[in-house]
This record gives C-alpha cells, structure tokens and sequence, in this order.
C-alpha cells in the first residue's frame, strides 16, 4: 500500500512526527480534524472526527491497520500499540438512547446539523504496549491498561486492567498478557 510523502503531510497541515507512514485513506481523513500522531508510526486507519473540538492522539510506534476511530471528544493511544485491521474505537454513543430525543436526527443531517445534548460521550483511552487483534470494537469511556491484549472480535464494553488478556462479547479476562519478553 502506497504511503504519502511526509513533504506532503507536512504541506497539507497534517500532525504528524519523524518516520511516520500515512496511507492515503489516513491522510484524507486527518485532514478534517484535530489530531497528534507522534514519531515512527504506520497507519492505514481512517479517522472520524464527529465534532469540531474532537481530538484523536497516536503516541510512538504504534501501527494501526485499517480500522475506523471515531472521536467527538478524545481517543488516545499510547506507545508501542498494534490495532489490527478491522477495529472500530467510538468515544460516544452517536444517538441517544432515547425515541424521542433521536427523532430528528435525519432531518438534523439534512440540514447539516446534529444535537449533541442528550448522547453520550466519554474519552478512551488505549495505554503503552496494548496489542488489539482483528475486528474489535471499543466502545466510549473504556481504558485498556498497558500491555494488555484484546482478542479478535471482542466488543470491549468495560475497562481492561494492565497485562490482561480479554476476549468475547462482551469481552472479559480470558488469561493474563506476558509481562516480559522471552529471552
């Protein structure tokens, strides 16, 4: 997959560090918000950001694969984390809950607006070191602590505690994540 010059990025406003690759589709969709992408990473992932003082946060060496984050508010992720390819991480809950304060909601689009007063909105937060496999979901208000590893097509509903390895829908502690590496 092609990746855009760092001239480019550069050129276009696009925040991001020293040796990071940008596919195109990361590129594009940086363009439209407020982001932060630090040194030597490798993202293929499209960013949503769903209103204007949304902010999305990529620490070093983190490697993202073609998935979708989705901010209104914040999304940060930490140093060193692998999100495979397939992965949604959503900071709110896009509509409310309730009939009748969703109503309107595509008549608002029609008209390019969006009530945001009665929807849900809450930071994630993915530490240092997390590995997050294939098509997961990460739901608002979630940390995943450092070094954790998420299992493949989990639906992470709830907080994940350092060195935990979880899984399912949603997902819970299936194992405990290596805490060193294996001489």
């Amino acid at each position: 997959m092609p990746f855009v010059p760092p001239l480019l990025c550069r050129l276009f406003g696009i925040s991001a560090g020293a040796g990071t690759k940008m596919s195109i589709q990361s590129f594009r969709t940086a363009r439209r918000g407020d982001h932060s992408i630090s040194d030597e990473c490798v993202l293929h992932c499209a960013f949503s950001f769903d209103r204007s003082d949304a902010k999305i946060i990529v620490g070093q060496r983190s490697y993202i694969g073609k998935s979708h984050l989705v901010a209104a508010e914040r999304i940060e992720i930490g140093d060193d984390v692998i999100i495979s390819w397939g992965t949604t991480i959503v900071d709110h809950n896009s509509h409310a809950t309730g009939w009748q304060n969703r109503k309107a909601d595509v008549a608002d689009w029609h008209q390019g607006k969006k009530d945001w007063s009665n929807i849900t909105i809450a930071p994630v937060k993915i530490e240092d070191n997390v590995f997050i496999g294939f098509n997961v979901i990460i739901l608002k208000g979630v940390t995943i602590g450092k070094g954790a590893v998420v299992g493949a097509g989990s639906v992470v509903t709830k907080d994940v505690a350092p060195f935990t390895m979880v899984g399912g829908n949603p997902a819970r502690q299936i194992g405990e994540a290596a805490t060193r590496s294996v001489a």
